[in-house]
């Protein structure tokens, strides 16, 4: 199962990579909304997005509503990340899920249960 991390704080993806590699995941990183758009428009076909809200450029607000406007990704689990007090309100996408950083192991391994 292919899962897209994209933030851009290097040591996020990386310590994320690792975590799900040896969880069994197949991964792909992106740096950036931007990078991780253009990867999902040339045919990239994650089971899962996770990304960090707050980001230069396409954040992961425009990203998490590029994904739900495509209809073939109406159903790609979102994990939508931030050091932000104030989780968003996702009740209305079963789909989707908030973990806020830092998040534990645990935590993160329960969100992707959660929106698969």
């Amino acid at each position: 199962m292919l899962v897209l991390i994209v933030d851009d704080e290097v040591a996020i993806v990386e310590l994320l990579a690792e975590l799900l590699t040896d969880e069994g995941y197949q991964v792909q990183t992106a740096f950036d909304g931007r990078s991780a758009l253009a990867l999902l428009q040339a045919g990239l076909e994650p089971a899962v997005v996770i990304t960090d809200i707050m980001m230069p450029g396409l954040d992961g607000w425009a990203l998490y509503r590029a994904i739900r406007t495509e209809e073939k990704r109406t159903t790609t689990g979102v994990i939508l990340m931030s050091a932000g007090r104030h989780p968003p309100s996702l009740s209305d996408d079963p789909r989707a899920t908030f973990v806020t950083k830092p998040f534990g192991v645990f935590e993160m391994l329960e969100a992707l249960d959660h929106v698969l």
